[in-house]
């Protein structure tokens, strides 16, 4: 653990959300990681606060930490989070250019947005104060924090993946994202491809001297630390949870209510990233191939809204409609389907039973900053089975190599790996599963909090 400095979080989505009218925990592993530490060491967390929510709720959150607002209306909540975030920065660095209009972005809405939060930050902040500011939504601050702050000790950590620097070029603002990002002292992702990537963008983008086998940038007076620091889940108390008897009870129903048969699990959150259509596809082909699996395998699909305004995802939303509804058209018999959907939202309990339920994980997505769920599967098989269907594309790929990794473009590729994975002798899953346990183990969340905070302090 760093030393007892004040920390003060930075990010766009705070630690607690409205809901009706009263204030809940928000869910999320930035969350689960920084919430613990708050309360323990104290400090400050500051997020934005919409319009919806400018006036007083009863019941606000009581904390052992301070909570700071920025207040962000609707128009501006408009452009600079579903205008140039979620419309422009999310789909560049997860690859995505063709979804992007940046000809018509509102960049002035993310400057004016990124400058609110900067002010608020420098107002609940001192010089001794540890700043961490995270993801893509504020990659302007470290550099204004820095005008403000200029002996502060500052962080940025990116929760998605970083691009080669000819996509990241893409971008009109690219010099100015990137000068914003080096007002950090020390800059984070989740792997080392991504630190390259943006060590790379630098190198081509700015004038300053990079160390690639150091991982720092030099500018005039300051060097800025860019490392790999994977994010992981709270190991310890999500392993009490998946024991947990409630949690086991649930297994065994949902279990009961598939008549026995073998279950493959799919969950994400809509966004054209997961590679949801693509394995839906490779699920109805294996079942072409071989139509008497229809009686011996389920496919659970779960499925939590999103952006559910953005029509790019309502569009998503009906393509997946229709590949269930063919899937389930082909191969379904009275009473039976081979594919069950559901969109909503699960609480944890219930998605835990879930993974305990499943003998087969398919996370496929088509590219992604870490991936989680596929952590939460592998802490959740107390009995050191079942098997780990992992995209080579998700960062958790180079942390579990014993997972079947797959392409998650290649529709047989994955229809194959499903066919192993069911195929698998139990020897050989204990022995994998067992490895990718102590993976997941190492990569605590909390432990990923302690030593960013240690290097951010010391250097």
């Amino acid at each position: 653990m760093a030393s007892a400095r004040k920390i003060v979080v930075v990010s766009n989505r705070g630690p607690y959300r409205r809901e009706g009218e009263r204030w809940v925990r928000s869910a999320g592993g930035l969350v689960a990681a920084l919430h613990p530490m708050l309360s323990e060491r104290g400090g400050s967390w500051v997020s934005a606060k919409h319009a919806k929510d400018f006036s007083t709720v009863e019941g606000e959150p009581d904390v052992a930490y301070d909570l700071a607002d920025v207040r962000i209306d609707q128009e501006l909540q408009e452009g600079f989070y579903m205008g140039v975030s979620n419309a422009i920065l999310w789909p560049l660095l997860h690859g995505f250019p063709a979804t992007m209009h940046v000809a018509d972005a509102p960049w002035q809405t993310y400057v004016t947005a990124n400058e609110r939060f900067a002010e608020v930050t420098a107002e609940v902040s001192g010089d001794d104060d540890l700043v961490w500011i995270q993801d893509y939504h504020l990659m302007l601050v470290p550099g204004m924090l820095r005008k403000e702050r200029p002996r502060s000790r500052i962080g940025w950590f990116c929760h998605v993946p970083w691009p080669p620097w000819s996509l990241f070029g893409i971008l009109p603002w690219r010099e100015q994202l990137l000068e914003g990002l080096l007002g950090a002292d020390v800059i984070g992702f989740h792997t080392r491809e991504y630190v390259d990537h943006f060590l790379d963008s630098v190198d081509r983008y700015t004038g300053y001297s990079v160390d690639r086998v150091r991982g720092t940038v030099r500018l005039e007076r300051r060097t800025v630390r860019v490392l790999p620091a994977p994010i992981g889940i709270s190991v310890d108390k999500l392993t009490e949870l998946s024991g947990a008897p409630d949690v086991l009870e649930k297994m065994h129903t949902i279990r009961e209510q598939l008549g026995g048969r073998r279950v493959l699990l799919g969950v994400d959150r809509l966004d054209y990233t997961k590679g949801i259509p693509e394995r839906i596809r490779a699920f109805g082909r294996l079942l072409d191939a071989d139509p008497s699996l229809r009686d011996e395998v389920v496919f659970l699909q779960i499925m939590v809204p999103s952006r559910t305004d953005v029509a790019a995802y309502a569009e998503l939303k009906e393509h997946i409609d229709q590949l269930v509804g063919e899937i389930n058209g082909r191969h379904g018999t009275t009473g039976r389907v081979p594919m069950q959907y559901f969109y909503r939202n699960f609480d944890q309990r219930s998605l835990f039973a879930h993974y305990r339920a499943a003998d087969v994980a398919v996370v496929t997505p088509l590219r992604d900053g870490m991936n989680l769920v596929a952590h939460e599967y592998v802490i959740s098989r107390q009995d050191e089975d079942g098997v780990l269907i992992l995209s080579e594309f998700a960062g958790a790929a180079g942390h579990l190599p014993e997972a079947l990794q797959v392409n998650p473009y290649d529709i047989d590729g994955i229809a194959q790996a499903i066919r192993d994975a069911l195929a698998m002798p139990r020897d050989e899953q204990q022995r994998r599963m067992q490895a990718l346990r102590t993976e997941v183990q190492a990569l605590d969340v909390h432990r990923w909090a302690d030593d960013y905070l240690t290097a951010l302090e010391h250097g």
